[in-house]
């Protein structure tokens, strides 16, 4: 997993951000996996967010990992 993390494009990289803040049996961590292993890389899109909020098994758990994470870059209107 750490090498394909390691190689993935930016691409898949979203995608597979989506899928992990959508999963119901290991969301939150998947994507502490992915948090700790790209960081910066990791692009929060509106469609992970909407992943995560749908999410009834992990998602609160997802959204506080991208929360505690990115923080700093949310801007409100």
């Amino acid at each position: 997993m750490n090498l394909l993390l390691v190689k993935f494009t930016d691409r898949a990289v979203e995608e597979v951000t989506i899928a992990a803040a959508g999963s119901w049996s290991s969301g939150a961590e998947v994507m502490n996996l992915l948090l700790d292993r790209r960081g910066e890389g990791v692009k929060v899109t509106e469609e992970v967010v909407r992943a995560a909020a749908r999410n009834k098994s992990f998602g609160a758990e997802v959204m506080k990992l991208l929360l505690n994470r990115f923080s700093h870059y949310i801007k409100t209107k």
